[in-house]
């Protein structure tokens, strides 16, 4: 459930950044088997506002992770044209 809290979180948040008409507050309803009862939390921008950051912060680490070669053959074409 962690898990998928997470997640729900990031996908509300990218779709946050991206939309003008998504915003906090977050509302989470978590329901434990055969509890019978209902777990319920809001959540403001200022709860989150740092987990948003932390994450931009690994995104963009990956990014400059990634492996360059799979970019050769377009970056050799633009190569081609400079020199024709």
């Amino acid at each position: 459930m962690q898990d998928a809290l997470k997640i729900g979180f990031l996908s509300f948040d990218s779709t946050r950044v991206s939309s003008n008409d998504v915003d906090y507050p977050i509302d989470v309803v978590m329901y434990e088997k055969d509890s019978f009862q209902l777990v319920e939390h809001r959540f403001e921008k200022d709860d989150l506002d740092y987990v948003g950051k932390q994450w931009s912060a690994l995104l963009s680490n990956s990014v400059q992770k990634l492996s360059l070669e799979w970019m050769d053959p377009v970056f050799g074409k633009i190569g081609e044209i400079s020199k024709a």
